[in-house]
């Protein structure tokens, strides 16, 4: 199964084009292909990675896009506030996944939530104008606190993904 782990987000405020919908939450870990079998082994790693980590606040601030300095296919809303207590909890992640035989994670974690994808030419404009517009770079999206972690299954539908929560692993709580 397609699936990955997240944050979620409350849904942010979308100024923008009508026909782009923003994600819901910030992926820490995709998964292109997670065999049903081993799906209680990375709840399992889920859940080392946040014993312990208390909730904290996150901030999603400005806009970018992947790639870096060539034309945007991916158009993202940052992480400010939380920012490192979100790359400590990935690094976690991916050290339980590996000591599970997880093929470990190539590329390094930007903290981000995508507004939208740029698809052969679609989305072009709306990107260029979103990124030129200083308000928005500046602009915070929404703030929330992570209390949990989730990872989701992601089904791939004409009418775009369907995501199911398979397993979420709360924040610690107290001392």
């Amino acid at each position: 199964m397609r699936a990955f782990v997240a944050v979620e987000v409350p849904p942010i405020p979308w100024p923008g084009p009508g026909r782009h919908r923003p994600e819901d939450h910030v992926t820490l870990q995709f998964f292109a292909d997670l065999p049903e079998e081993r799906l209680a082994e990375a709840t399992g790693a889920l859940r080392e990675a946040v014993a312990g980590v208390p909730p904290f606040p996150l901030a999603l601030r400005g806009v970018g896009s992947f790639p870096p300095g060539g034309p945007p296919r991916v158009v993202w809303a940052g992480v400010g506030e939380g920012a490192e207590a979100l790359s400590a909890l990935v690094a976690r992640l991916r050290r339980a996944l590996e000591a599970r035989g997880f093929p470990p994670e190539s590329r390094p974690f930007v903290p981000h939530l995508t507004l939208f994808r740029v698809r052969e030419g679609v989305g072009a404009r709306d990107a260029r104008q979103l990124l030129g517009d200083p308000e928005a770079r500046a602009r915070e999206w929404a703030r929330t606190e992570v209390r949990a972690v989730v990872l989701k299954e992601s089904r791939l539908l004409p009418t775009g993904a369907e995501h199911l929560v398979r397993a979420r692993a709360p924040l610690a709580t107290g001392p």
